[in-house]
């Protein structure tokens, strides 16, 4: 499957979404037979007959009634240096690799809490795999970690991720923070939540229809019986997806502070700054981003020359920057994801 394939899918259609521990395979054929048309396989860490036998049970389960998405989850570690960031990109494309070449049809990228692991992961996937690529954050529910769901959110869609959406997350908290999301999203979004120990398959589906009314399509439960899945097949049979507003979305922002551009370029609103970084030594660049990847810094603009440090500012920022360079320096900020902003007219001479 291809990302637009999998995009004008979501465009008519709410896949309910299930998996399986990896101690009761047997029971996935149950969560098909009970509506499931997405099953989301476990993380394969070892890439040995195990893991093979694991996505075996997925795809005979699914056979022609279900797609199989791979999983590969965020790290356990920040990735607080280029030591750190190596390991977890050459991990990802590892992982990224094996499912591509057990041809699952996309890939789920889950728990992710920050821009940092979640850039390093889509480039390493991107490396090694086309296959859709749907995000899933997990934050808090308070005004710090909303407004850095948002800016997660703004980052990852300007990538040309699949989909976005909420992982690890107990089902209240998925829903104030997709309620959220759905203003600024320009991708379908998505519910993974956990169920917690009070929630009873009728009580899910009453949830359903306000996860569709903020934007998601796809929906499922981290832990549950079939029941919970039928009862989300039932509920989701009469709704139709709600698309995404805008086509794009004109924002940069840091890690969890936005600033909205016009079409021209120019800041939107007062009394907002957007402080450029001019620099083409990497130890006074990484002297910056250490202050600009912090709570509460303003977004930035790189004014970076050299392509391979201009790539490695983008790479490490903890958001969606903006960039002023040459042609080649743009044609890399826009593959990175980064807004291209021109240079002034006493820059270009």
């Amino acid at each position: 499957m291809t990302t637009s394939q999998l995009k004008e899918i979501l465009k008519s259609n709410i896949l309910v979404m299930a998996t399986a521990d990896e101690t009761n395979l047997s029971a996935i054929e149950d969560y098909v037979q009970a509506g499931a048309n997405l099953l989301l396989a476990p993380a394969c860490r070892r890439f040995d007959e195990e893991d093979e036998m694991m996505l075996e049970a997925f795809f005979n389960a699914a056979e022609d009634c279900a797609f199989v998405a791979g999983q590969i989850e965020a790290p356990e570690y920040e990735l607080a240096d280029d030591d750190a960031f190596d390991a977890y990109y050459a991990s990802v494309v590892r992982q990224a690799t094996y499912l591509d070449q057990m041809e699952v049809s996309m890939i789920f990228l889950t728990g992710i809490r920050d821009a940092a692991s979640a850039k390093c992961a889509w480039y390493a996937i991107r490396e090694a795999s086309s296959l859709p690529v749907c995000v899933g954050i997990c934050v808090g529910e308070d005004d710090a970690s909303i407004k850095q769901a948002v800016s997660l959110l703004i980052t990852l869609q300007a990538l040309d991720v699949s989909a976005v959406g909420c992982t690890g997350m107990y089902i209240d908290d998925t829903l104030s923070v997709l309620t959220e999301l759905q203003a600024f999203t320009t991708v379908p979004l998505f519910s993974m939540s956990q169920s917690g120990s009070y929630l009873t398959p009728e009580e899910y589906s009453d949830y359903i229809p306000s996860f569709v009314h903020q934007k998601s399509a796809m929906l499922g439960l981290s832990s549950g019986s079939p029941a919970f899945v039928a009862a989300a097949s039932k509920s989701v049979w009469q709704l139709s997806p709600l698309h995404p507003d805008f086509p794009v979305i004109n924002a940069v922002c840091s890690k969890d502070e936005i600033m909205f551009l016009d079409f021209s370029g120019k800041i939107v609103g007062r009394n907002k700054q957007l402080l450029e970084i001019k620099t083409e030594k990497k130890e006074e660049l990484k002297q910056a981003l250490a202050v600009f990847n912090l709570p509460g810094a303003t977004p930035v603009c790189f004014h970076i020359k050299d392509i391979d440090l201009l790539e490695y500012a983008i790479l490490h920022y903890a958001g969606r920057p903006a960039v002023k360079s040459d042609e080649y320096g743009e044609i890399t900020a826009k593959e990175l994801g980064a807004m291209v902003l021109e240079a002034d007219k006493e820059e270009k001479k």
